[in-house]
């Protein structure tokens, strides 16, 4: 079932006079226990577009639908506002920045999301140290934020978007502020409540990391555009786009190792690859069956094995040695092995 439908969405921006599209024509689906990761460079739109989906930033052009309910047809709003403020309640968001009240303690802070809600104080104060028991603070309730480390306000953050009972979760670079291990431990929180409480997630950063340490699905977006979407090991093992081929690790991670290992100049017979498979398919040494099975030489200049949700995912680094006519058998060899082989270009070898 489809949570969020964007069809067509557009956001427009009138700066000096000049008209600037943030987001171009954009359509997704996300579905109910979706982990959704959208990735881009700082300025791709990611944060513009997901704004769509509780209407803080409204489209230009398009069609916005959450949870069965239209909130924006063919760029018009058409949903009161009384109504949309009831439906915001179903979409809890979290940012970089955390947003609490400095002022108020922790328990407060959270309880200040229910100030409009129908319970009692006595019910909304139970309601709160249920959520902070929820996040793992339960003995930081009367403790005000600046006494709190980064990933304990981001907890904090967490609970109070889920005191209006949310099924959706939007979270804006909420990690890109923590150091690694704070980070892992947020994302580890975020990957407990899609899977205990069935919460649906779209995660905005433009750290892969965080995408494939939890992440279902992706979208990758480029200058206002969604160049590639789908789920996740999909994508990571059959990146389209140069783009997402750097988000996984392709050509970026080229350059940084050619430019360690020196090289300047490839000989005619020979040329780079990056390699990603799934090591569930690809169990043997793909680099000895080459030579075995094609005559091709391959030379390993960088490996590495990381996990996609559970999956476990190799990237290999590898110098291919052969004429043209084996270069091609070498590639065809690795398809029909569920291997993806993209080629490194030679300019970027050269100016590694």
């Amino acid at each position: 079932m489809s949570l969020v439908e964007l069809a067509n969405v557009s956001v427009d921006f009138n700066q000096k006079g000049e008209t600037v599209q943030a987001v171009h024509d954009v359509s997704l689906k996300v579905e109910s226990g979706d982990v959704y990761g959208i990735v881009g460079y700082s300025g791709a739109g990611k944060s513009t577009l997901v704004r769509t989906v509780n209407l803080l930033q409204r489209p230009t052009a398009g069609s916005v639908k959450v949870n069965g309910q239209q909130l924006i047809k063919d760029g018009e709003q058409v949903i009161s506002h009384g109504a949309l403020q009831l439906a915001r309640r179903k979409i809890g968001m979290i940012f970089q920045g955390f947003n609490l009240l400095n002022e108020t303690s922790v328990l407060e802070n959270v309880a200040f999301a229910l100030k409009h809600s129908k319970l009692s104080e006595d019910e909304i104060e139970a309601k709160s140290r249920k959520l902070l028991s929820l996040v793992e603070l339960a003995d930081k309730a009367d403790f005000y934020p600046a006494q709190l480390s980064g990933g304990q306000q981001q907890r904090v953050a967490i609970a109070r978007a889920l005191a209006n009972d949310p099924n959706i979760l939007i979270s804006d670079e909420a990690t890109s502020a923590l150091d690694p291990q704070t980070t892992q431990q947020i994302l580890q929180l975020l990957q407990k409540l899609n899977r205990e409480l069935g919460l649906t997630i779209i995660l905005i950063t433009h750290e892969m990391a965080a995408v494939k340490a939890i992440a279902t699905k992706i979208a990758v977006m480029k200058n206002g555009r969604l160049i590639e979407h789908g789920r996740l090991t999909d994508v990571y093992l059959h990146p389209k786009q140069s783009l997402t081929k750097q988000f996984v690790g392709g050509s970026l991670a080229a350059m940084k190792v050619l430019n360690q290992l020196h090289l300047a100049k490839l000989a005619p017979d020979e040329a780079i690859y990056q390699l990603v498979y799934n090591m569930s398919n690809v169990t043997h040494s793909i680099i000895i069956d080459l030579y075995r099975e094609v005559g091709v030489v391959a030379s390993m200049l960088y490996g590495n094995v990381e996990l996609l949700g559970d999956q476990p995912v190799g990237t290999l680094m590898v110098l291919l040695k052969g004429d043209a006519a084996k270069q091609k058998a070498a590639l065809a060899f690795l398809a029909a092995h569920r291997v993806t082989a993209t080629l490194v270009p030679e300019s970027e070898v050269n100016h590694a």
